[in-house]
């Protein structure tokens, strides 16, 4: 069974990113280099592969919603897929919020702005991976077999009386 991913955990792992990043970048220009440009193909790879993990998730939500799902082997493949892309975007999200610390303080230069735009594009672009792995993940659930139009609180009363 694979554990639930959560939001406050995507939190973490953007916050120890973020914390890891911006301590390296900080070390790295203080001995006198450039931070690492941010390319624009970062974000149109991040987006691709948002919109592949949200169709695989909505095709398992598909198969399991007509109960037709014939590989729940490659259904939990869909889900794990969901999960490391959360993370991953989780990732990027702290680094890429590290190198906009970076920029922030030199936007009066031309090269700065430049870098803005691609940081901020960047940025979408996890956070959209980011809500599709949640979502891929939660397309992946298989409903219990009593649990079909009741919710948990319609659950407790009935054990109660």
């Amino acid at each position: 069974m694979i554990a639930t991913l959560r939001w406050p955990t995507l939190g973490a792992v953007t916050v120890v990113a973020g914390t890891v990043s911006i301590v390296a970048l900080r070390w790295w220009t203080t001995r006198g280099n450039v931070p690492p440009d941010v390319p624009v193909l970062l974000a149109g790879v991040l987006a691709a592969i948002a919109a592949l993990v949200l169709v695989l998730g909505i095709r398992v939500r598909r198969a399991v919603a007509d109960a037709r799902l014939d590989d729940p082997v490659g259904a939990a493949r869909v889900l794990a897929l969901g999960q490391a892309a959360a993370v991953t975007a989780a990732i990027h999200v702290g680094y890429l919020l590290a190198q906009l610390a970076m920029i922030l303080p030199r936007l009066t230069a031309p090269e700065p702005r430049e870098q803005l735009l691609r940081v901020v594009l960047a940025l979408l672009a996890a956070g959209a991976l980011g809500v599709a792995g949640m979502v891929t993940q939660w397309c992946c659930r298989v409903p219990d077999d009593g649990d079909e139009g009741q919710g948990r609180d319609d659950e407790d009363d009935a054990a109660a009386a």
